[in-house]
């Protein structure tokens, strides 16, 4: 119940940055910024990471991988770029060890099924990742130099790698305001969940996706991830795989009448006390 709930949560969360109408950035790498909030309130405990890049002190860069291997989830490299145009970066733990101990905890590391009822992907125009960084110090920057998405086949038993994408400014890094995927502030302290911003993939990348996943998705089943982030002073930084079918925009009046309604219940529970 606790993860359905927690589901519940980023659903609501991203529905509210809709709300706001912020803007997307252009489309200048194949993860994109979408939307963006100051916080979320989701802790680890309420919604399980698809992957958290941990990395124990003040140090930066930091590296965290997850493949399938045998079918289980094992915090390894590719050792390779993506394979949908590539940004000419290659995540390596000599870049900077960020993985989870231990390695099957659950709620910072997983394996997503695409199809699970929670997720539904069937279009890669649906692929959002919230991405919760955690920083503290006089400069809570953070610039993720790569986060690549692997999709695997559907194979359960022994499933292989069907096509792959990322983002970040990969081997061209200014770390500043240029790279496409640089915050300049994620606030200080907050922990994990208590800020976070949403990525999607931009347009090129989503039909290239398709076609390398057939229609509906059909031949991509599995998703692990891997990313390099700079700056990185606090920790942990996670991303959660979500799916922008869950998240519904009401028209202006049904707006009129979702306030109307909060109004009363603030009402009613005011009477009650």
């Amino acid at each position: 119940m606790s993860g359905r709930a927690g589901s519940f949560r980023v659903v609501v969360a991203a529905a509210a940055i809709v709300l706001l109408g912020l803007a997307s950035q252009p489309a200048n790498a194949s993860l994109i910024k979408d939307t963006s909030t100051s916080a979320l309130s989701q802790g680890f405990g309420n919604v399980p990471r698809l992957l958290t890049d941990q990395r124990m002190g003040n140090l930066s860069p930091e590296t965290a991988c997850n493949s399938i291997t045998g079918g289980a989830l094992a915090q390894t490299c590719s050792g390779r770029d993506a394979t949908i145009l590539p940004n000419g970066f290659i995540n390596n733990l000599a870049n900077g060890d960020g993985t989870v101990s231990p390695a099957g905890d659950t709620q910072k590391n997983n394996i997503v099924d695409l199809t699970n009822p929670f997720v539904n992907i069937t279009n890669a125009s649906q692929i959002r990742l919230l991405y919760n960084p955690s920083q503290t110090g006089a400069n809570p920057q953070s610039d993720i130099q790569d986060i690549t998405l692997k999709f695997y086949s559907t194979n359960s038993g022994s499933p292989i790698e069907v096509a792959s994408v990322d983002g970040g400014c990969g081997s061209a890094c200014a770390g500043n305001s240029t790279d496409p995927l640089f915050f300049g502030d994620t606030g200080t302290n907050l922990g994990n969940g208590g800020v976070g911003f949403v990525l999607k993939l931009d347009d090129v990348q989503v039909a290239l996706l398709n076609a390398a996943c057939g229609p509906n998705m059909a031949n991509c089943r599995f998703v692990t991830a891997e990313s390099t982030i700079m700056f990185s002073n606090d920790g942990p930084d996670s991303y959660t795989l979500f799916s922008s079918a869950l998240v519904v925009a009401p028209e202006p009046s049904s707006l009129l009448l979702l306030g109307a309604g909060l109004v009363g219940c603030a009402a009613f529970l005011r009477r009650r006390r």
